[in-house]
């Protein structure tokens, strides 16, 4: 578990949402911790990797609150939940929202999150150039969303030496 999955995961709890949707949710890393802080919350985690469902599946396996998750591989532009259904959804370095414009996905989160519903996009860009933030914000401009952004640097220490590093959140909400 690494600080960008549990600032995500501080993220979507203070909510305490009734149900959460993680996009590209890998091999469930986030989910776990997801899970534990929330066990009566309904869960889907989505990823297009057949891989990394798989491995999600197995790490969820024995893990109590499982029986309320439900995980898809699916593309988020190709997700079908039903319309307003999602109170929460949260993704973790997806990087569909910063290499395009992501219209597709953002018009299929716009449907299934339910009035009042949220989106957290939780980053740790590889360095301070601030081209993931920006390109994840332009990409909610042209869709329409409103969102603030948050930077946070957690203290870390590898081979003695301190790490620079910093994480960047965008919450959004649908516009008009």
């Amino acid at each position: 578990m690494v600080d960008r999955q549990r600032w995500a995961v501080d993220l979507v709890a203070a909510a305490a949402p009734a149900s959460v949707l993680e996009i590209g949710c890998g091999p469930g890393a986030a989910l776990a911790l997801l899970i534990t802080r929330l066990p009566e919350t309904r869960v889907v985690g989505i990823d297009r990797s057949e891989t990394a469902i798989g491995r999600a599946r197995a790490r969820l396996a024995s893990q109590p609150g499982r029986d309320h998750v439900a995980l898809r591989q699916v593309a988020i532009a190709d997700l079908d939940l039903p319309d307003a259904s999602v109170d929460v959804a949260f993704g973790v370095n997806v990087n569909v929202f910063w290499t395009s414009r992501a219209e597709r996905e953002l018009a299929v989160l716009r449907r299934v999150l339910r009035p009042g519903g949220v989106l957290h996009l939780v980053y740790e860009p590889p360095g301070p150039d601030p081209w993931v933030p920006a390109g994840v914000e332009t990409s909610l401009k042209e869709a329409g969303w409103t969102w603030t952004t948050r930077t946070k640097r957690p203290f870390a220490v590898r081979d003695a030496m301190p790490v620079r590093r910093h994480l960047v959140a965008v919450t959004a909400v649908p516009g008009g």
